[in-house]
Formats: structure tokens, C-alpha cells, sequence
């Protein structure tokens, strides 16, 4: 994520020569707010959560979209939705 607006941001403004290159790459990581850097990473870190839960990819995905505001996905997920600790539904 942090990486896709890295390159966005330098192919905008690449012309295609490498010294503008080396500096692009530079600017392009700075360009990257902190606030952005902290929002992917909470984001990723919900996944990481969910799948220490034992949520499959579907279950995460659903438990991610579904929480979005709590900072860690609750443990009453399992029982609320079904879900068991090693990923099945019941």
C-alpha cells in the first residue's frame, strides 16, 4: 500500500532517465505521509490479528470490513458469527 503510492507518485513524474530516477525514488518515499504509513499498517495489523484468530481469508476479510473501527477484531467474533478457533464455520 505505502509501496503502490510510492509508485504512483514517481511514474507520474518519471521522464525516463536515471538520475531523475535515483531522485524520484527519494522524494517519492518521503512523498508518503506518516499518517498513511500509521492507517496501512493498522490495516494490515487487523489481518494479522484475524488470522491469529484462525479466520480463513473469507472470515478475515469479513471480520476486517465488519470491525473497522475497533482496533483489534473482538474476541466475541467467534461466537457472534459462528466461527471457531481453527478457522471452519459450524
Amino acid at each position: 500500500m505505502v509501496w503502490g503510492q510510492a509508485k504512483r507518485y514517481f511514474r507520474e513524474r518519471a521522464d525516463g532517465t536515471f538520475p531523475k530516477a535515483q531522485k524520484l525514488v527519494v522524494e517519492a518515499l518521503d512523498h508518503v505521509s506518516n499518517l498513511n504509513v500509521r492507517r496501512y499498517f493498522r490495516h494490515c495489523f487487523r489481518y494479522m490479528d484475524a488470522y491469529q484468530f484462525g479466520l480463513n481469508i473469507r472470515q478475515a476479510a469479513y471480520a476486517v470490513k465488519k470491525y473497522p473501527s475497533h482496533r483489534r477484531i473482538p474476541a466475541f467474533i467467534m461466537r457472534d458469527e459462528g466461527i471457531i478457533a481453527r478457522g471452519t464455520s459450524k
